[in-house]
């Protein structure tokens, strides 16, 4: 990401809400209550190289890691499978607690802007398909690990991934 988009990011703290009033950037301590999401970095050895697994965004075609809503029946660890499967069209079982989080703001225009943090599992492949439930709504791609931080488009994601031992031992 370049200096330009990092600058946009920063700008979009201060996107207009409703009725043009303008939200600031909210502390963690303020944000609305549930407003919590996990994400799923999913990991395969290809020729002796971990690769990561990225996708688009649905509405601006970022490139991102599958990531979603805890809902209330389930934990971190079982919604990052369960988006890693919806928005991917993946398979896999996390391994141990979350590697690490962030924080961004969640673009709403008809409920309102809201601040999430976003936990980051990681996940092990077990099957690949060929269709899920989102598969005509995103694209799909394996990344080597170092490629992945240039090609994210979400500075908290970049960020977060960079202090993890995964990205540090692949550089």
């Amino acid at each position: 990401m370049n200096a330009f988009d990092r600058i946009i990011s920063i700008l979009d703290h201060f996107r207009p809400v409703a009725n043009g009033k303008v939200r600031p950037h909210l502390e963690p301590e303020e944000r609305e209550p549930g407003a919590r999401q996990a994400a799923a970095l999913v990991l395969r050895e290809r020729k002796g190289r971990r690769e990561v697994l990225l996708i688009t965004s649905r509405d601006t075609g970022r490139w991102i890691v599958p990531k979603g809503w805890i809902e209330e029946d389930e934990d971190g660890a079982a919604a990052a499978e369960r988006e890693a499967w919806e928005e991917a069209g993946v398979l896999g079982t996390t391994i141990g607690p979350a590697l690490g989080s962030y924080d961004y703001l969640k673009i709403r225009p008809q409920r309102g802007d809201v601040l999430c943090t976003v936990d980051i599992h990681l996940l092990r492949l077990e099957e690949e398909r060929g269709r899920w439930p989102e598969y005509k709504q995103r694209k799909r791609k394996w990344v080597r690990l170092p490629q992945a931080l240039d090609i994210i488009e979400e500075p908290g994601l970049v960020d977060a991934l960079r202090t993890t031992h995964l990205f540090s031992e692949a550089a």
